[in-house]
């Protein structure tokens, strides 16, 4: 049993609204400009828009303890870096009735203030080389994860920052199936130099009607970062 793993990275940030872009001549260049005049909150029966014209403090602020990027230019300056431990988790061969486990840590590092979301998702179930019979997915989803009990491929998030209740306690984890559509698991909502590290088991059991042979599947991971 085999498992195929994807990442993807996505930044969302602030569009400055009349801002300048750089400009430069042979004698000067200017970096950042703003005009700071307005800013209110704005709607319509299809938006609703936070908007600020312009800014009265733009630059980079340090201290021995802190650091700070000021303005909408350095929005678009957002870090993002996810990486797996493994790109491929071997679940090894099932003895129906008896589950097996694997595990990969994800590791996200962003600059970003608010923090970030961690989505999953899987392309199909895990499907035999004869490209028709598959496993099932197992039965809880990602907003109600239950116990293990049963059959079929699930997962669970075993360690990282501020993981949700929901995701129980060792040796009592809750598990829930891979939805087929990007579906947010985790987040963390806080600001850290250093990369966050969440730990997702994956647990799969078969009845012995199980066809023998070789099973795979693809789970993508998606970071995004918060506004």
């Amino acid at each position: 049993m085999k498992i195929k793993l994807f990442l993807i990275t996505t930044l969302f940030f602030a569009i400055p609204i009349l801002a300048l872009a750089v400009t430069e001549s042979a004698n000067y260049k200017i970096t950042v400009d703003n005009f700071g005049f307005a800013g209110d909150d704005g709607s319509s029966e299809n938006y609703n828009l936070q908007d600020t014209i312009g800014e009265p403090i733009v630059g980079i602020g340090t201290s021995e303890n802190y650091e700070t990027q000021s303005g909408f230019w350095y929005t678009e300056n957002v870090l993002m870096s996810v990486v797996l431990d493994t790109t491929t988790e071997n679940l090894g061969t099932l003895n129906p009735g008896t589950p097996n486990t694997g595990e990969t840590v994800v590791s996200v590092t962003t600059d970003c203030v608010a923090g970030f979301d961690l989505y999953v998702k899987q392309d199909s179930q895990m499907t035999h080389t004869d490209t028709v019979t598959t496993i099932p997915n197992y039965s809880c989803d990602i907003a109600t994860p239950c116990l293990w009990s049963g059959t079929g491929l699930g997962f669970s998030i075993t360690a990282g920052t501020s993981v949700d209740a929901k995701w129980g306690t060792s040796p009592n984890f809750e598990y829930a199936y891979f939805p087929l559509i990007d579906t947010k698991i985790h987040e963390k909502t806080t600001y850290s130099l250093s990369p966050d590290d969440t730990t997702i088991e994956y647990k799969i059991d078969v009845p012995s009607t199980q066809k023998a042979g070789d099973y795979s599947n693809n789970i993508t991971y998606t970071a995004i970062s918060k506004l």
